[in-house]
């Protein structure tokens, strides 16, 4: 885990000893986020193209280079439990829950969320680095529209009792809801491999 308040973001990726620089601004990665979720393009072509978030294009981009680009995207050495592997075996990959956030469509309000909380001109800043913009974003406060809109989303409609209460939540739901698919394999291991 590093400490965003004096460790300097990372510029590169290291894969098996070696380190390779990538792009760190916040608009790369969100492209990355766009490329991982487009439907039209195969994941073979994805593996493809992910050169092009490199500064100077690997030898060949194995399994341990596409996780690291992954690990760089979900910045993993920023949460506290990065490096600890049992707390991963304790999650149930079964539970496939529709997402809370997806950065195409809540675009408009990270904008406005940005400049309303921070001052920060997402259109016409120079350069702000995908940890910072991260950080950023997981700070925006309970009232911020992103932090709004992603606890509607995520609300179990069945652990609210009143009924005119849970009718207006899940037409909340209805109304931000992100169009979402499970892939066959995610269908596959939310009911166990019975598919």
């Amino acid at each position: 885990m590093i400490n965003a308040l004096y460790e300097p973001f990372p510029e590169h990726i290291s894969v098996e000893g070696e380190e390779y620089p990538i792009l760190t601004d916040f608009r790369d990665w969100l492209r990355f986020a766009d490329l991982m979720r487009d439907p039209d393009v195969s994941k073979r072509d994805k593996v493809y193209l992910l050169s092009d978030w490199f500064e100077t294009r690997p030898k060949k981009i194995n399994g341990k280079t596409v996780n690291a680009l992954f690990d760089f995207y979900y910045a993993r050495e920023l949460e506290p439990d990065a490096d600890d592997d049992e707390a991963a075996d304790d999650v149930d990959d079964t539970v496939i829950k529709p997402p809370v956030l997806d950065w195409r469509i809540d675009s408009r309000f990270i904008l406005g969320d940005f400049r309303r909380y921070y001052g920060i001109d997402l259109i016409s800043i120079e350069y702000l680095h995908w940890w910072e913009f991260r950080c950023l974003f997981a700070a925006l406060p309970d009232d911020s529209q992103c932090q709004k809109r992603m606890a509607y989303r995520g609300v179990n409609l069945g652990s609210i009792k009143d009924d005119k209460e849970r009718a207006r939540i899940a037409r909340i739901q209805r109304s931000i809801a992100i169009p979402y698919e499970c892939e066959d394999d995610m269908i596959g291991a939310a009911f166990g491999g019975f598919i």
